[in-house]
């Protein structure tokens, strides 16, 4: 299992819809057969530039280790949840 980051920027419109998306990738994480080994989430701050017509998102970083052939499922998981508007997955160092 390597060790990954994910951090995902979530729409600030409703507080139950970011607790959803932020539990729905820990859920997923762990279905992958991975594990979650930190969520820091850094609250609703300005994007860089408007990400379909927001300037706020809500940052979470996720710490995690998972099987390399796994994280492609997490992607395309990510990538279909409406409320998720960015995110990148990198792979740590040893």
């Amino acid at each position: 299992m390597n060790k990954y980051e994910l951090m995902f920027v979530v729409n600030v419109a409703d507080e139950e819809k970011i607790k959803a998306a932020v539990q729905l990738v820990q859920d997923v994480i762990k279905k992958i057969g991975g594990t979650v080994d930190k969520v820091d989430e850094w609250g609703k701050r300005a994007l860089a530039y408007e990400v379909k017509k927001q300037r706020e998102g809500y940052y979470v970083v996720v710490d995690f280790q998972a099987d390399p052939a796994q994280i492609s499922e997490l992607d395309r998981v990510i990538k279909i949840h409406e409320e998720i508007i960015r995110h990148i997955i990198v792979k740590l160092e040893d």
